[in-house]
């Protein structure tokens, strides 16, 4: 087991620790001199420590996998998958909600509800699904695309620096895109929050300074921010995963490594249909907002522009080499048949028209 790069032929490796962004990879190996000619054989930076009888040689995942999105910081120093990390999300989000408005409700006194305290409760239990669906699907497309990076890197005339810039491009939304998500979804939410009437009936009869106000305010802002920010990285990824299809090397005869478009898009289904059906339970519980169906129509568009579009740009390089191929095959064709019709033309036996080259 190991990198042929790594010079493991020196030094076993017992076991490798990694999470799924790679961020930090610890690799275990046999303690000793040993362990020097292996860190000196590993092209990446590393940290030696030691754990009991082992060398931990830790290494850094190459910068361009990394993320500036704070919103996938949590999944990049984590070793959990994306969908471990939701739940824990979808768990502790509405606990924290249950524990302000008891504290509240302490110190100001009760305060009169339009739902039974059931529903209210199940109401922040679907609002924790959406924040961990939002969170976890944004580090899922993330992780989704640099792993199809990594397959598709034999078609990609590419040199390590170009490879890496792209990785970058394609999973990362510029910093001013992020910026501008931010803002977008925050004011979207703190307008949904005050001026949609069915939402602004739960807590609108309470002060502006009150703890619950400010949190059930609060909250619409940062599912704002979460939803903007992750339709903005789906449209970027979809625009480049088009643009990257057209630069593709398209080899006829094996056309498997480009099934990667075709799973980008089943992808991004799972995360807007799993979005719009945690969404749709607001109106189970008789909780959702008159925006909520402007969101649910937007999401449902999303699913159908998520499946199609990544493949256009494939599809069209693959049209592309078809008729290039086929553009080759005719010149071979009618270079052959001129070939064979020329000794008529000119007269010569029929032996030697028949007499093979």
């Amino acid at each position: 087991m190991g990198h042929p790069d790594w010079g493991l032929a020196q030094c076993p490796v017992l076991g490798v620790e990694s999470n799924p962004y790679g961020a930090r990879s610890g690799i275990l190996v046999e303690g000793g001199a040993r362990s020097a000619s292996f860190a000196a054989s590993m092209e990446q930076p590393f940290v030696i420590g030691l754990r009991g009888s082992l060398v931990v040689v830790t290494t850094d995942s190459a910068p361009a996998e990394r993320s500036g999105d704070w919103l996938l910081l949590l999944f990049q120093v984590s070793r959990l998958a994306p969908a471990w990390i939701g739940l824990g999300l979808a768990i502790t989000f509405p606990l924290l909600v249950g524990l302000v408005h008891m504290l509240a409700e302490a110190l100001l006194g009760p305060v009169d509800l339009p739902q039974t305290p059931l529903r209210f409760a199940a109401t922040h239990v679907v609002d924790g699904a959406f924040v961990a669906v939002l969170l976890a699907g944004h580090a899922h497309l993330h992780l989704g695309a640099i792993s199809d990076l990594r397959e598709l890197r034999p078609l990609l005339p590419l040199d390590d620096a170009d490879f890496g810039r792209l990785v970058r491009n394609l999973a990362n939304l510029s910093a001013p895109m992020r910026r501008l998500a931010t803002i977008v979804g925050a004011l979207g939410g703190f307008a949904v929050a005050t001026l949609d009437p069915t939402l602004r009936d739960r807590f609108g009869h309470l002060s502006a300074s009150d703890p619950r106000y400010i949190l059930f305010v609060g909250q619409n802002v940062l599912f704002g921010v979460f939803l903007l920010r992750l339709i903005a990285a789906e449209v970027h990824m979809t625009r480049a995963y088009m643009r990257l299809g057209e630069r593709i090397e398209i080899d006829l005869l094996d056309l498997k490594r480009l099934r990667v478009f075709a799973r980008k898009g089943l992808r991004s289904v799972l995360v807007w249909v799993l979005l719009s059906s945690v969404l749709s339970l607001f109106w189970v519980l008789d909780s959702a907002g008159q925006t909520n169906t402007q969101i649910t129509v937007i999401l449902l568009a999303l699913v159908v522009l998520a499946l199609v579009a990544p493949s256009l740009g494939v599809h069209r390089a693959i049209a592309a080499a078809k008729e290039a191929e086929l553009r080759v095959v005719a010149e071979a064709i009618r270079s052959e048949r001129a070939a064979t019709l020329a000794p008529r033309r000119t007269g010569a036996p029929a032996e030697s028209r028949t007499r093979p080259r």
